[in-house]
């Protein structure tokens, strides 16, 4: 067997391998079904050249030149699919390779090859692709093609240059005159040429071609290590069984020991010598999590993750979503730069979004793409060539509509934080371009994305320090309000009592301190009465009832005792609404929010206090949402956060105390609260509880 016999397998090898691993990744593409039948079509190319040195005489040499005429229209398909050149030059030119490869197969078939000008033909036809490769080159190179790159290439003539390569030398063994080693070489050029082309076409615009030829001279360079080893243990064996198992032995000890050290040796002299650029994203890298490393706050992680991104990525703008304690929703809780304005998001029929369900179709892909081991990083420009690539319909609608998702969150790019496969949170980017020294190339993604990494461990370090801090703080607070009970209620009745008894209802000076004394220590009382509520251990004795009912109920008795220009609006309800709970407590919580509006509408001359109830049955557990909405002075933005920590209140008059207890109860009956609020116009608050019914979301 000679060398070109032994490149030929290797090539038939590698092909083989690399195709079937690009297809198995989606067999709906048809950048990837052009490769794996090109790849095909050169294993059996190379495949048949190599049965024919072994077993020669048996026609497979025929086969070989006949899989050698297919060569240039399958190439030619597959570079109009890979560049995106659909002209009338590249089309006539895979129309004439197609039928020039019809007719030299049926000269093949019925034995014409004896002519030598088919012969010829037959050798070199897939010459044809070397003029569509100049071409495009020419295109490139003089007429600047405004075309973008699909690949992620930073430049695309390392992709014309090496198919010209291959190319020209693996025709050579049908030269006469050439020798071996030449055709040799070019078969090797070809496996190589192929492992880059595979690397391209799965990640597209993600490739780092100065990373992935680092990649590939470590992988060289351990390989020729590695064979350099066996050879001189193996050498000497002499036909000796023994002799050849220790040595075996030893080969493979040393290779495993050595393995690692040699990748990270080489790897760090290829980067240094091959990737300047890398060498500078990777110190910003270890500064930014250096600054991740002791963070105990979450203002400040959400500060420095949306920091780093505009320091790295460089976005015209970016948000930070994380998700809700109760798992529903990803609220976005920061932003750089300025938002989009909304007529610029599609068309002007909405804004950005600030929430987005748990269950929104980019979370569910970003944990497909998690699952499946792939990078989960959402890109436009990645989605628009899949669905442009895609064979299947209903793919090509789930790429637009993941497309569509990430315009209405006013970004092109989605970054998840992913801990234990669970989505902690997101960050979502606007960003034209990869910032310099990258040029076009997206490749700087996947070099970055560890940091984000490592951003869902902190958080997930953070949410279990909050849970711990809760509960030490919700001890003390049980602590603090049993000594209350017992150091300030006695004090108080005798304090009030010792009023009374002095009569403040006489006409005397003194009287009217008397009355300030009263109110006052009943004031006290109803704060320490408060504090013994929310430190209470939650009811867990519950029942079924009727919300709606509750709600008119509750509704009666409130609207006697609010003031002139208030009114307390109820939507209509068409049929019971069954939640399991505690009614009183519920009732609790609805007379807290529409007292909170009552406040809230002290300067309002015409106040509305609009009280719904709105059921959602399209859920995996069906909910319904009481809700209460004021046109009051609304909240500002940065105490939505503080609302329902226990004392905080913008009331005067207030204890700070009601949201908080509500908060507890709402909790208790596994619901949870969202608010919404316009400084000056509006605030709406939705108390979410488990429904016991089932129908269609309406609004009840």
């Amino acid at each position: 067997m000679d060398i070109l016999g032994q490149s030929a397998l290797f090539v038939s090898l590698t092909s083989f391998a690399l195709g079937f691993s690009v297809l198995s990744r989606n067999v709906k593409n048809t950048l990837f079904i052009s490769f794996a039948i090109l790849t095909t079509l050169i294993c059996s190319w190379s495949l048949s050249f190599f049965l024919e040195k072994i077993w020669s005489g048996f026609g497979f040499y025929r086969l070989h030149l006949f899989f050698n005429v297919l060569l240039a229209p399958a190439s030619l398909w597959f570079i109009q699919i890979f560049i995106r050149v659909s002209d009338r030059f590249s089309r006539r030119l895979l129309d004439f390779s197609t039928i020039l490869a019809i007719f030299l197969s049926a000269s093949l078939g019925l034995k014409l090859d004896s002519n030598p000008w088919i012969l010829q033909m037959v050798y070199f036809s897939p010459a044809l692709v070397i003029f569509q490769v100049l071409r495009l080159m020419w295109m490139d190179w003089f007429l600047r093609s405004p075309k973008v790159p699909t690949v992620g290439l930073e430049r695309r003539h390392f992709i014309y240059l090496g198919a010209l390569v291959v190319l020209l030398t693996s025709v050579m063994d049908h030269v006469p005159n050439i020798g071996k080693i030449l055709p040799s070489a070019g078969n090797l050029t070809l496996a190589v040429y192929l492992f880059f082309l595979s690397q391209a076409i799965t990640q597209q615009r993600l490739l780092n071609v100065s990373a992935l030829f680092s990649r590939f001279l470590v992988l060289l360079v351990v390989a020729l290590t590695l064979t350099l080893l066996y050879s001189l243990l193996v050498a000497w064996i002499e036909n000796s069984p023994s002799l050849f198992f220790l040595n075996s032995f030893i080969a493979s000890f040393l290779l495993l020991m050595l393995l690692e050290p040699l990748r990270s040796t080489v790897g760090y002299f290829t980067q240094r010598l091959l990737t300047k650029k890398h060498r500078h994203l990777q110190q910003a890298l270890r500064e930014a999590q250096r600054k991740l490393t002791g963070i105990v706050d979450f203002t400040a992680l959400a500060h420095e993750i949306l920091s780093s991104s505009e320091q790295i990525i460089r976005p015209e703008w970016a948000a930070f979503f994380v998700l809700r304690s109760d798992g529903t929703k990803f609220r976005r809780v920061r932003l750089v730069g300025k938002e989009p304005e909304p007529e610029l998001i599609a068309g002007g029929e909405r804004s950005v979004f600030k929430e987005v369900l748990s269950n929104h179709s980019l979370i569910q892909y970003c944990e497909e793409l998690t699952k499946k081991g792939k990078f989960p990083v959402i890109f436009d420009q990645l989605l628009e060539n899949e669905m442009d690539r895609s064979a299947s319909r209903v793919q090509r609608a789930h790429y637009l509509a993941l497309i569509e998702g990430l315009k209405a969150l006013g970004s092109n790019l989605l970054i998840p934080l992913i801990h234990s496969r669970r989505i902690l949170g997101f960050v979502t980017l606007q960003v034209m371009a990869p910032p310099e020294p990258w040029g076009n190339n997206w490749g700087l993604l996947p070099i970055v994305y560890p940091y984000y990494e490592q951003a869902a461990e902190v958080m997930s370090n953070l949410e279990v320090y909050a849970r711990q801090r809760e509960k030490e703080r919700l001890a003390a607070l049980g602590e603090m309000a049993a000594g209350l009970a017992h150091e300030i209620r006695n004090p108080l009745g005798a304090i009030k009592g010792a009023a009374q008894f002095l009569d403040p209802s006489y006409d005397r000076p003194e009287s009217k301190f008397l009355k300030v004394i009263i109110e006052e220590v009943d004031r006290l009382n109803r704060v320490v009465s408060q504090f013994l509520d929310y430190s209470k251990p939650a009811v867990t004795q519950f029942s079924r009832f009727d919300l709606g009912q509750l709600v008119e109920r509750t509704i009666e008795i409130m609207r006697p005792g609010v003031r002139e220009g208030i009114e307390i609006e109820l939507l209509p309800h068409r049929f019971p609404i069954w939640v399991m709970g505690a009614a009183e407590q519920v009732q609790q919580v609805l007379i807290n929010l529409i007292q909170n509006s009552q406040n809230a509408l002290e300067a309002v001359q015409v106040g509305v206090i609009r009280v719904s109830l709105v059921t959602h049955r399209d859920l995996a557990y069906p909910e319904v949402s009481l809700v209460v909405e004021d046109n009051g002075k609304g909240i500002k933005r940065e105490n939505l956060e503080k609302l329902f920590i226990p004392f905080f209140t913008t009331s005067p008059s207030g204890t700070g105390l009601g949201l908080s207890i509500s908060h507890k109860i709402v909790e208790s009956h596994r619901g949870r609260f969202e608010v919404v609020s316009e400084e000056g116009r509006f605030t709406r608050v939705s108390v979410i509880l488990p429904w016991l019914s089932s129908g269609r979301s309406t609004q009840a």
